[in-house]
């Protein structure tokens, strides 16, 4: 739906900053409600520490569940364009292709949400904020596939996990 300008809303424009990590891991958790089928969960969430000093791999540890760490960050151009390229695309369940067709209703639904959710986000972020894809290394599970992209802004380090276990 890249015809209708989501950050043009006034829920969006009018939200204050501290609401809109809220509404963020609202629009993420009714994504996650549209995406799940059995044996197809979801887990997408949006987690901030701070930054101390320059390092940002210590800084996303701590936003990290105890049994993981960073194993590698990889900066990207653009924190909007890879979060919308992941959303819903990657997480699409395959067990109804019909009901995911590119124009049936539920992709619809989907493709909005996550246009509303990087809108959201864009508020948080500005377009040229230093971002990387995380690798992260477990020491047992963490998710059959994911993206987890890292924002840096000023003196805060942003976790946008995107993941999926089957």
């Amino acid at each position: 739906m890249t015809e209708f300008d989501w950050a043009g809303l006034s829920a969006a424009r009018n939200a204050t900053q501290e609401a809109v990590p809220e509404m963020v891991n609202r629009a993420l958790r009714v994504l996650e409600d549209l995406l799940e089928e059995t044996d197809h969960a979801c887990t997408f969430t949006l987690v901030d520490g701070p930054l101390t000093g320059d390092d940002v791999g210590a800084a996303v540890d701590a936003l990290l569940p105890a049994n993981c760490r960073v194993s590698g960050l990889e900066p990207v151009d653009s924190w909007s364009a890879t979060a919308r390229a992941a959303l819903p695309g990657m997480f699409v369940p395959g067990r109804q292709p019909h009901a995911w067709a590119e124009q049936g209703a539920a992709r619809m639904l989907a493709e909005a949400l996550a246009d509303w959710a990087v809108a959201l986000m864009g508020r948080l972020w500005p377009a040229s904020a230093e971002s990387w894809t995380l690798t992260v290394h477990a020491r047992d599970w963490y998710e059959g596939a994911y993206v987890d992209l890292v924002v840096r802004v000023r003196d805060r380090v942003w976790l946008l996990h995107l993941g999926v276990s089957d």
